[in-house]
């Protein structure tokens, strides 16, 4: 990504985000960790955003995907006692309360703050609607990795279709789009809009599955490869097939929902959620948070294919 060099945005928000990982202990090195080019990440994915909205926003994405990696990292040799402390230490911090023990835990702190930060800028109505969604994420990947990653277990299709679209975390995403653009829907329950979300989130969740590292074992591939006996390159294969296939599915109702006659947040909302996608599939090409691997011809021709439609909307 180049918007470390274009955007006037990216000094106050990287000072920003730096404050907030060094304030909340939630990494040792927070340079390092941004280096993997988070705030990049966020400034392409909501280039008219500014201020508190894009702040907030981007402080709440850092939390997510820190939290995702104490899940994955830090927590991955605790008791499934230590882990059901910090689930429900953090359930019920972003439901208003405290309980000892695991709510020392820096990103516990954080999460109080974001809350009360966030609850004073946002309706209620949103607040409880990204509560129940924050909550289902929190369970999602406990759940995960309670039954699948310390056992060291592969998902069959139909648990990994259960799990990874909470689990993924694409509809906290969603809905950073509407904080940090102010373009809150009131139709995110409209059965078209709900079908653009499951696309979005998607393509979301297939696109980190493609970029992840051979370690994980929670990725659309492997629940492939272990379901349908295949080889590891020909379920990747598929994976990036069935990409291609959702990327033309979100164009499709992506294009359905700026043409019909909905509220015009809804086709903000839209084109938000068209600019965090692409933002999320540049970022896994080139971040260091992934494995650096030649791209094969048939993924190339899934980009050219997946980045043509869409420019003419």
């Amino acid at each position: 990504m180049t918007t470390t060099v274009t955007d006037r945005r990216h000094t106050d928000l990287y000072v920003s985000a730096a404050t907030f990982l060094t304030e909340y202990a939630l990494h040792p090195d927070p340079a390092a960790y941004l280096a993997h080019g988070y705030v990049d990440l966020c400034l392409a994915a909501w280039p008219t955003a500014s201020g508190a909205e894009l702040d907030l926003a981007t402080r709440w994405a850092l939390w997510t995907w820190i939290v995702d990696d104490v899940f994955d990292g830090e927590m991955l040799d605790e008791s499934q006692q230590a882990v059901g402390e910090f689930t429900l230490s953090l359930l019920l911090i972003a439901g208003g309360s405290a309980r000892p023990g695991h709510a020392d835990h820096p990103a516990a702190h954080a999460l109080a703050d974001l809350t009360a930060d966030t609850r004073a800028l946002m309706p209620a109505c949103w607040w409880q609607r990204y509560l129940t969604h924050l909550e289902d994420w929190v369970h999602a990947a406990s759940a995960k990795l309670l039954d699948f990653v310390q056992p060291h277990r592969v998902p069959t299709l139909r648990q990994y279709l259960t799990i990874r679209p909470t689990d993924g975390g694409m509809l906290l995403a969603a809905m950073w789009c509407e904080l940090a653009e102010q373009c809150v829907t009131p139709n995110w329950n409209d059965a078209l809009v709900q079908s653009l979300l499951r696309s979005f989130s998607t393509v979301g969740c297939l696109v980190n599955d493609l970029a992840a590292n051979d370690s994980d074992t929670f990725t659309a591939a492997d629940a492939l490869r272990t379901s349908q006996a295949l080889p590891t390159d020909a379920a990747r294969d598929q994976v990036r097939m069935l990409l291609d296939a959702e990327e033309r599915r979100f164009w499709w109702l992506y294009t359905a929902v700026r043409e019909d006659d909905l509220d015009a947040a809804t086709n903000r909302f839209a084109r938000s959620l068209d600019h965090f996608r692409r933002a999320l599939t540049d970022w896994t090409r080139t971040s260091s948070r992934y494995p650096t691997a030649p791209a094969t011809s048939a993924l190339q021709a899934v980009r050219r294919r997946s980045d043509s439609p869409e420019r003419v909307v």
